[in-house]
């Protein structure tokens, strides 16, 4: 149990869907379409992807006591405090530049006891992950993350926006690591990438969007990592403050709009708690609600 709630918690790699058609997939209905398409509404485009967050932002030098903390944080969602203090003692380990002293390389557990993984950052981000499983297969290191992999990603959404083959784009949530090192666009090394790699490139809404009440050209669910240490979702409303005009509050964090006669739901699974049975919850508002 400890070693797959620690899985769910790092989720090391981003499994990123680009999706440039005229509906989202398991999303929309045929009928939906068809009736939207029969009431005159013209058809649209627009992207699609999620889980799209980098991996954790640690430009820390050697003996900077912050690293070994963030690293408990981490593992405190899956592990008691204590566990999770003596964890990170015990197998995380870090290399550091011997001349810059900058943080270059993480080794820690990963899914068992046996699979280890290897972060190698550059500039402070973990640029490359990857696991090797030390009794199956030693030696033999498997690639699960490349941050670069999402850099292009990002790249292909904005350019297909601007060149008018989306019309606007959807996320399905998981855009930040946490908010622990910064919760606003202003302090978070999270939204500020966020801001500069895709919002600020994007065009302002045309009159059609405007017409709809739409005031931006993204529209995100809230996922897990986004309410992590951010329980107030500073982070989300500063980055995409539009969204507060479709509903969302620190206390709700499901919405919905309606686009050329096509409605599109936003919903909220919960927050990840390695007590809950199910391991989701939602309470924003209640499951029952």
């Amino acid at each position: 149990m400890r070693a797959r709630n620690l899985a769910c918690c790092l989720a090391l790699f981003a499994a990123i869907t680009l999706l440039m058609v005229g509906c989202a997939k398991n999303a929309l209905t045929s009928e939906s379409v068809e009736a939207a398409q029969q009431g005159g509404a013209s058809t649209f485009s627009f992207a699609v992807y999620g889980d799209s967050r980098p991996m954790m932002y640690l430009p820390y030098k050697e003996g900077q006591p912050e690293v070994n903390k963030l690293f408990v944080e981490m593992f405190g969602l899956v592990l008691p405090e204590k566990v999770a203090e003596a964890t990170v003692k015990k197998d995380v380990k870090m290399v550091f530049d011997p001349v810059t002293k900058d943080l270059i390389q993480v080794d820690m557990p990963l899914y068992t006891g046996s699979e280890h993984t290897r972060m190698t950052l550059n500039n402070g981000w973990i640029a490359e992950t990857s696991v090797e499983d030390v009794k199956l297969l030693p030696g033999v290191r498997k690639t699960i993350f490349r941050l670069e992999g999402g850099d292009w990603v990002t790249h292909e959404i904005v350019n297909n926006v601007r060149g008018g083959l989306a019309k606007f784009v959807i996320n399905s949530g998981d855009v930040v690591w946490w908010g622990n090192q910064g919760r606003t666009v202003d302090e978070s090394p999270y939204w500020k990438r966020v801001n500069e790699t895709t919002l600020k490139q994007l065009p302002a809404p045309d009159h059609e969007m405007r017409a709809a009440g739409l005031d931006g050209r993204w529209f995100m669910s809230v996922g897990n990592h986004e309410v992590w240490a951010d329980p107030k979702i500073e982070g989300t409303l500063s980055a995409v403050p539009y969204l507060k005009k479709l509903g969302v509050t620190p206390e709700n964090l499901i919405y919905k709009f309606d686009f050329n006669g096509v409605r599109f739901i936003f919903l909220w699974t919960g927050k990840y708690d390695y007590r809950s049975p199910s391991q989701w919850d939602g309470d924003r508002p209640k499951y029952a609600e």
